[in-house]
């Protein structure tokens, strides 16, 4: 029995070409589905406050923070003088070579004052060396109807 050249080419298969169609289709959705995932932690949320960026609005924010001890314990007192609110402080300490961040609700209005009890300790224990505060500016997130908190690391004051 003799084999011709065209017998011999219809017994190597390959994929159809709708089933090499659909695979690719497929392939380029998963990588476009992967670099949107990956790209989206490089766009944040724009938050706006008095219909600008909230980063602008850190530039204007105006605070005093002092600590006070008496012997009732120790008390964090915070002066906003500028015409920003100030939702909350982030506090930063520091010891030796480690840092903790807290969240403190000091919800302040503009040219106004509040004084609270604070304790300002690492998770150790022990007192920290240095403590930085920063405030929180509340925003609206620019196309949903929320609010969303925004830190003002530039504008940190050192206790």
């Amino acid at each position: 029995m003799k084999i011709s050249n065209n017998m011999k080419k219809r017994d190597k298969r390959g994929l159809s070409p709708v089933i090499a169609s659909v695979l690719m289709i497929m392939l380029v959705l998963v990588l476009a589905a992967m670099i949107f995932l990956w790209a989206r932690g490089f766009i944040s949320e724009q938050i706006e406050k008095f219909g600008k960026p909230v980063e602008d609005l850190c530039g204007s924010v105006d605070f005093r923070v002092e600590k006070i001890s008496d012997s009732l314990g120790d008390y964090l007192e915070i002066l906003n003088r500028g015409n920003v609110n100030i939702w909350y402080l982030d506090v930063k300490m520091f010891k030796g070579g480690n840092s903790e961040i807290s969240k403190f609700d000091f919800h302040v209005d503009a040219g106004k004052a509040v004084k609270k009890p604070i304790t300002l300790l690492m998770e150790d224990g022990s007192e920290p060396d240095e403590v930085i505060v920063y405030p929180a500016l509340l925003g609206g997130v620019v196309g949903r109807d929320t609010n969303q908190a925004f830190t003002c690391t530039n504008a940190g004051v050192t206790l």
